[in-house]
């Protein structure tokens, strides 16, 4: 999608990960509901069934017609002459400032929201909140989620992803601060609710400034080296919670 789509990147990146969205929504409440009659052993059971058999076949069905051909070889030499975009390849991205104080910004969210998710049964108990309240607030979360991909889509179509990029992190300091401050159950759906503003623009930017900045011949060395810079902070961000907690 960030190959193909130049002046529209951001709608086209927003409604892609709707489906996520979706998932964050049902997904919980419908777990909750089926703990009520069925052994979550067995729930995680049939995901497994589902995720090795329905999904590959789903997913085969959907992309057998795709081409892959990239926007760089569809699209008119004349327009490609007036692009100004430099086309990075990984090895000179490793060696721009710029990349590490990208990733800095971007990586935040996964590290700190993972820490959040994993250790969401700590905050239940040291809040005194209910069993079912961080569920529940997922549906905040996501809902926020929505809104804000299909706002940040238009944002970067108008105003590109680097001057987006500053703002992104302020939910997620503010969530903290709400956190912090609050006992109150509501302040659950708050504090889910401004992680989840975050996660929407973090979404969207997390593709299309790589595009914007590098260029899109080499995007996919580029987001599988960000993709792996995302597993190792949400790892490390979970150990740093967990220790911070024993203290």
């Amino acid at each position: 999608v960030t190959r193909f789509f130049e002046k529209t990147r951001g709608k086209a990146l927003s409604i892609t990960w709707l489906g996520l969205s979706a998932a964050e929504f049902i997904l919980p409440i419908l777990i909750v509901f089926l703990l009520i009659f069925i052994s979550w052993r067995n729930i995680w059971f049939y995901i497994s069934l589902f995720v090795l058999i329905l999904l590959p076949i789903i997913s085969f069905s959907l992309i057998k017609k795709i081409k892959t051909d990239s926007r760089e070889i569809s699209k008119p030499i004349k327009e490609k002459a007036n692009s100004d975009v430099k086309q990075w390849k990984r090895v000179e991205t490793l060696k721009d400032y710029r990349f590490y104080i990208i990733s800095l910004n971007l990586l935040s969210m996964p590290s700190i929201a993972t820490g959040v998710f994993i250790y969401q049964s700590y905050i239940l108990t040291s809040k005194n909140w209910g069993p079912f309240i961080m569920a529940q607030s997922f549906m905040v979360y996501s809902i926020l989620t929505v809104i804000t991909l299909s706002i940040s889509g238009f944002l970067i179509d108008r105003y590109t992803s680097r001057k987006l990029l500053i703002f992104m992190n302020i939910p997620l300091f503010m969530s903290s601060v709400v956190l912090y401050v609050f006992d109150s159950p509501f302040s659950s759906f708050v504090f889910m609710g401004l992680i989840g503003v975050t996660n929407g623009f973090a979404n969207v930017l997390g593709s299309s400034i790589w595009a914007e900045i590098y260029g899109v011949k080499y995007i996919g060395g580029i987001k599988a080296l960000t993709s792996g810079l995302m597993v190792f902070a949400t790892a490390t961000g979970t150990a740093v919670f967990g220790i911070l907690i024993d203290k």
